[in-house]
């Protein structure tokens, strides 16, 4: 791909002698770019520079590389023109970047170049490197063209403090998005994004949430930023402005992603609102946000038992074990139905438990059989899963008694075990 660049024009009409008027300078003006006298090259050199510059004019670029490469000039300013050149010609073909750094530097090494000529090369050669990922370099090359033209730019503020990012120097970022941002006369995102990433890089995640804060007035439209801000938050452990933030994006219909939808619930029940929580995980599941599986189906059980919602908790660990075919799930079910007195479904929850998959419990499932049969009336199986236990370490103690219980219950109500 080649570019033309827009510097090359008056680039040479300067070096031919068709100079702009010259601006006027206080006298004690003492910047170096100001000291620079504009030269004229050679006569020789410079009609071979007319020549290519009108091919380069009808973008026969490689016409004009060719006459440009093909000038051996003597003299230093010539020297440094030509290289200077063939740099900006090298530096719009794609993939001739290293040979555009190579010109540009003899150009500014040579340090003969009209002023605004050597504050252009120096810039170039900077914004090269930059794009080279060559940041400890681009750095440099900046730093001088900052003192030669004694110009404050903010695009080079920003592409400075990007390189120091670049370079993990976290701390030097902010200062340098901090000039960016007070040279801006419109507010650039990616100087307050530089600025936020350093600081969440560095962990300092309150100050991240400060610089947020400002990009939410600054930049409304932006949704993704209100999850941001949240994720700050949430980092700083501020877990209520945390939810705040989540819960306003949420009503304005901001949440784009299902982790989104997941942070949002985790809040509620990390702020100790675990019904809510179990509301939004069941509103995303049902709604197909976030995906049916285990996983999400155990979570919201175990939410909706943080809220005391006991038939609700059960149902889903039924759920999750359907799919998953789990014991621990199962268990979990049995459990919750024996605790909502629905002994029968307790029971063939538990036997499910019994077949499925990784059973880690079973003296303990076998107790709450024991007392889902023994509620039920069931005495003889209540018998038989008190015994079971007992073969358990766990529960041995805890079945004995019950044992004796059972027995003791049966014979009252004339059951025979």
């Amino acid at each position: 791909m080649r570019m033309k660049s827009k510097l090359l024009p008056a680039l040479v009409m300067a070096a031919l002698g068709v100079a702009a008027l010259p601006q006027a300078q206080a006298a004690e003006e003492k910047c170096p770019i100001d000291k620079r006298q504009t030269k004229v090259m050679s006569e020789r050199v410079g009609k071979k520079v007319q020549r290519a510059f009108e091919f380069y004019s009808t973008d026969q670029m490689d016409e004009a590389l060719r006459v440009m490469l093909e000038i051996s000039p003597k003299q230093a300013f010539d020297k440094a023109y030509v290289n200077r050149f063939i740099g900006n010609i090298y530096a719009g073909i794609e993939g001739k970047t290293s040979e555009a750094l190579k010109y540009l530097q003899l150009a500014v090494d040579a340090d003969v170049l009209g002023g605004t000529d050597h504050a252009q090369a120096m810039r170039l050669l900077a914004d090269l490197r930059m794009q080279e990922k060559q940041y400890k370099g681009a750095l440099a090359d900046y730093e001088k063209w900052m003192a030669f033209t004694c110009k404050e730019d903010k695009n080079v503020y920003l592409r400075m403090g990007q390189a120091q990012y670049e370079l993990k120097q976290y701390n030097k970022v902010i200062p340098l998005a901090d000039k960016a941002i007070a040279l801006e006369s419109k507010p650039n995102k990616n100087a307050y994004v530089l600025k936020m990433g350093s600081y969440y890089e560095s962990k300092q995640y309150p100050k991240a949430a400060k610089v947020v804060e400002t990009m939410v007035e600054l930049f409304p439209e932006e949704s993704k930023l209100w999850v941001q801000l949240a994720q700050m938050y949430l980092l700083s452990e501020d877990y209520k402005k945390a939810l705040y933030t989540m819960d306003v994006a949420y009503r304005q219909d901001l949440l784009e992603k299902p982790s989104h939808y997941k942070m949002l619930a985790q809040l509620y029940a990390q702020n100790e609102v675990p019904f809510q929580s179990a509301k939004i995980q069941e509103m995303y599941l049902s709604k197909g946000i976030v995906e049916k599986d285990e996983t999400s189906l155990s979570m919201l059980a175990n939410t909706y038992h943080q809220a005391k919602e006991v038939k609700k908790a059960a149902q889903y660990y039924g759920e999750a074990a359907k799919l998953s075919n789990k014991a621990k799930h199962y268990s979990k079910q049995a459990a919750l139905l024996l605790e909502a007195q629905e002994y029968k479904a307790a029971q063939a929850a538990g036997n499910n438990a019994l077949k499925a998959d990784g059973l880690t419990n079973k003296g303990q499932l076998q107790m709450v059989l024991a007392q889902a049969y023994f509620y039920d009336g069931k005495y003889k199986q209540a018998y038989a899963a008190c015994e079971a236990a007992t073969k358990d370490k766990k529960t041995a103690k805890a079945a004995t008694s019950w044992l004796s219980y059972i027995k003791d219950t049966a014979a009252r109500k004339k059951v025979r075990i």
